[in-house]
């Protein structure tokens, strides 16, 4: 994974605060009909993750969360980095 300017939990919430999370949620106003939910969801996975990527940064490096679940968010960030850059 490369090496990021971990998040502070002010600039998370920042982030988070400003996010339009209905445009990235299933039967949200840029969805269509549940039908073809599945495959509309696709373009709208790395906006989705862009979204999310600054809280898994701070939780892949919070000590109360046990290491080998911060080892795999890092895993799950590094795959999604490559995914979307």
């Amino acid at each position: 994974m490369a090496t990021s300017k971990i998040p502070t939990f002010e600039e998370v919430d920042k982030h988070i605060q400003s996010a339009d999370l209905a445009a990235i949620q299933p039967g949200g106003k840029h969805y269509p009909a549940a039908a073809a939910a599945g495959a509309a969801a696709v373009p709208n996975i790395c906006p989705a993750y862009k979204t999310v990527r600054p809280i898994l940064l701070l939780l892949a490096e919070t000590p109360l969360i046990p290491a080998r679940w911060r080892e795999a968010i890092k895993a799950f960030v590094g795959v999604l980095d490559v995914i979307c850059p």
